[in-house]
């Protein structure tokens, strides 16, 4: 029972999660994933490179 509980509530986190407005910039950190989105989007990906000690 308790684990259904946790499931429940863990699922209305889920779905309460906000939503990015429209003229919200979303980063993404995988560059997989930012080729996915640019090609589903139509949209051009910004790539920045860092050296990082």
């Amino acid at each position: 029972m308790k684990f259904a509980a946790a499931l429940l509530l863990l699922s209305f986190a889920l779905v309460a999660q906000p939503k990015p407005a429209d003229d919200e910039i979303v980063w993404l950190d995988n560059y997989q994933a930012a080729l996915k989105e640019a090609r589903a989007t139509g949209k051009p990906i910004f790539l920045e490179y860092r050296c990082e000690p």
